[in-house]
C-alpha cells in the first residue's frame, strides 16, 4: 500500500468558521459524526446512518460552496480525539498509485474530497468501488465524499460503481447569498486575528470575486499584507490589493 504524504489542513477551516445558512442539516450531521465517532454506530442520533448497507454521505454542490470546508472541519475534530481518519483530494489522484485505497476500510472516517475528479478513469472507479465494498463487508469505517456530479451522472462510467454510490445518502450544499457571504468573510478574518472594519469588508465583498474560495484567498493575500506593511485592514488596503487605486 502506498500511503498518500500526509495533508495539513487549513486550520482555520473548522465548524466555528463554517456559515450554515441554508445548509443546516448537514452541518448537523457532521458534527454529530465527528462527536459520535468512532463509536457511530452506538450512536442514538446517527442510528439511520447504522441502518444503511453503506454508510456514505455525499455532499453534492458547485464549485466553492464550502463542501472541502466541511470535510476539514469534521477532520479537525476527529484529529482532536485521535480517531482514525484520512482526507484525500482526488483532484490529485493522477500522482498516486492504484493501490493507495488499500486497508482505508480499517478507519474510522475516509473523507475522500472531489470524487468526480476519477470519473472516466475506469481503473479509479473500480478501486473506488472495490474499497466501498471493503467498507460494507467490514462495517467499521464510515465514508464522507464531496462530488459535483450526482451518483447516477454518466461521467461516472462503470454502473457498478453508479449503484454504489447511490447506496448512500446525499446532501446538497448550498451557496450562501450576500449576508451569508459577508458573515463568512467576518467569521475567517476572526479566525486569522485580522480587524477588518465592516465598511473594508463590503468594499471587498462589492470589489472581488463573489464566489467563497476567491473570497477566502483574497482575505489570506490581505493577512499576508497586512502584516508586511504592520497595519490594519483598510478599504485603501483592499484596493491595493485588487490593483483598484484611489477610487
Amino acid at each position: 500500500m502506498q500511503l498518500p504524504l500526509p495533508v495539513t489542513l487549513p486550520v482555520d477551516e473548522n465548524f466555528d468558521s463554517f456559515v450554515n445558512t441554508g445548509n443546516e442539516e448537514v452541518v448537523s450531521i457532521l458534527e454529530q459524526i465527528a462527536a459520535g465517532l468512532p463509536d457511530w454506530r452506538e450512536s442514538n442520533e446517527l442510528g439511520p446512518l447504522s441502518s444503511l448497507q453503506l454508510p456514505l454521505l455525499t455532499l453534492l454542490g458547485s464549485s466553492a460552496t464550502g463542501k472541502s470546508h466541511l470535510l476539514f472541519a469534521t477532520c479537525h475534530q476527529l484529529a482532536d480525539k485521535a480517531v482514525s481518519h484520512l482526507y484525500l483530494n482526488l483532484n490529485d489522484y493522477q500522482s498516486w498509485s492504484h493501490d493507495i485505497f488499500e486497508g482505508l476500510e480499517n478507519l474510522s472516517l475516509i473523507a475522500l474530497d472531489n470524487i468526480h475528479a476519477i470519473s472516466g478513469d475506469m481503473v479509479w472507479e473500480e478501486a473506488l468501488f472495490d474499497l466501498l465494498n471493503r467498507v460494507v463487508e467490514t462495517k467499521r469505517a464510515l465514508v464522507i465524499c464531496t462530488s459535483h456530479l450526482g451518483p447516477s451522472n454518466p461521467a461516472f462510467i462503470l454502473p457498478d460503481l453508479r449503484s454504489r454510490l447511490a447506496w448512500g445518502v446525499i446532501y446538497h450544499v448550498n451557496q450562501l447569498d450576500d449576508a451569508g457571504r459577508e458573515e463568512a468573510v467576518r467569521l475567517r478574518a476572526e479566525e486569522r486575528g485580522l480587524k477588518l472594519s465592516k465598511q473594508a469588508r463590503q468594499f471587498l465583498l462589492h470589489h472581488s470575486e463573489r464566489d467563497l474560495k476567491s473570497l477566502m484567498s483574497l482575505l489570506a493575500r490581505l493577512d499576508t499584507r497586512s502584516l508586511q506593511e504592520q497595519k490594519r485592514l483598510s478599504v485603501a488596503m483592499v484596493k491595493r490589493e485588487l490593483d483598484l487605486g484611489e477610487q
